[in-house]
């Protein structure tokens, strides 16, 4: 009997997965167009709310603990915005009119190599060495268009810039109302089941998000710096797209260095080495010091079950499906297990 209503809630369980996925699919762009201020403000809430919380033990009441830490941030920001965000705007706007022109420069080269190796070896090599070049090149090329789109898309979505810490306010503001008004929809049988579940929920997302965007700043700020003094155009916001890529795990360094990689390599072509020297050296202290430092094993999944989710969101729902894909994982990892804990139970 037992045996029987286990395997019905969980094959029940598994189906309203499927179906949510299914329907998530069917309007996601709609969906990303809606909610994406929503998940970034949500994020942004994540980030700051220990600092609240730790305001708030100082007797300050929650209202002004926010605002206070909102201060903090804007103060930071005009810092910000007198000495690094001038640099970033121009830069961005020099690398968007520059693309086509690298796009070319790349052409050129595999070019020139192709026809520099074309008589020193066998017809054979050259036919492998050719398909792999292929490849190289519009991985090349698709990754500078990316860069474009990426770029343009971040600093023309000036109203989510507006919106977002408006609504970060709100959900650190009233989160203790928020929970109280949700628990209140709650069937009182089912209420201490669903409340553990969402707190476990919430202290892996926490603790994922936080972690994850302290080490894509320590990333970017290292890669921004590192690109500087080699005396790498665009370091500023090669060293911006660098920290945001590498909120996708396992994939997201390789993304951030190809940018890097290209500017380097056609501006002179021992600077791809060293840029290749100093993205080895970031990523090693990122994998061997920050991330476990900072992150642990805060999402409890298996790299397999982290580069699978990867594929599948990536395939579905683009970047925004990769960056999501880990969170969503591990959330469903949380409900499952709590799901299963109580079937035997």
């Amino acid at each position: 009997m037992i045996f029987k209503r286990r395997t019905w809630l969980l094959g029940l369980f598994y189906v309203i997965v499927f179906l949510i996925l299914y329907f998530l699919l069917k309007i996601r762009a709609q969906l990303f167009s809606i909610l994406s201020p929503f998940i970034i403000a949500i994020a942004f809430a994540y980030l700051l709310n220990p600092l609240v919380n730790f305001v708030q033990k100082k007797g300050v009441g929650r209202f002004y603990s926010v605002l206070l830490v909102y201060l903090l941030f804007i103060g930071l920001i005009v810092i910000l915005g007198w000495s690094v965000i001038p640099t970033i705007v121009d830069e961005t706007s020099k690398l968007v009119s520059d693309l086509p022109d690298y796009a070319e420069q790349v052409q050129k080269i595999v070019k020139n190599f192709r026809e520099s190796s074309k008589n020193q070896l066998p017809e054979s090599i050259n036919n492998i060495i050719n398909q792999n070049i292929n490849r190289i090149e519009d991985i090349a090329i698709h990754s500078l268009q990316k860069i474009s789109s990426i770029v343009i898309n971040f600093f023309s979505r000036f109203l989510n810039i507006i919106i977002v810490p408006i609504l970060a306010f709100y959900f650190l503001k009233d989160k203790d109302e928020f929970k109280r008004r949700i628990t209140l929809l709650i069937p009182q049988k089912w209420r201490t089941e669903i409340l553990e579940i969402s707190t476990s929920v919430d202290k892996v997302l926490g603790s994922y998000i936080r972690g994850q965007i302290l080490v894509a700043t320590f990333v970017g700020g290292s890669t921004a710096i590192g690109l500087y003094l080699l005396d790498v155009k665009y370091a500023l916001v090669i060293g911006l797209i660098a920290g945001i890529v590498d909120v996708i795990p396992y994939f997201g360094p390789v993304i951030g260095a190809v940018p890097a990689m290209i500017v380097a390599f056609i501006q002179q072509p021992i600077k791809a080495l060293w840029v290749l020297i100093l993205i080895a050296i970031i990523q090693q202290l990122e994998s061997g010091i920050v991330s476990p430092k900072i992150i642990g094993s805060s999402v409890g999944l298996h790299p397999v079950a982290i580069i699978l989710s990867l594929f599948i969101g990536g395939s579905f729902f683009g970047v925004v499906g990769m960056i999501l894909a880990v969170p969503f994982t591990a959330t469903i990892k949380v409900i499952g297990t709590h799901l299963m804990n109580y079937i035997v139970d």
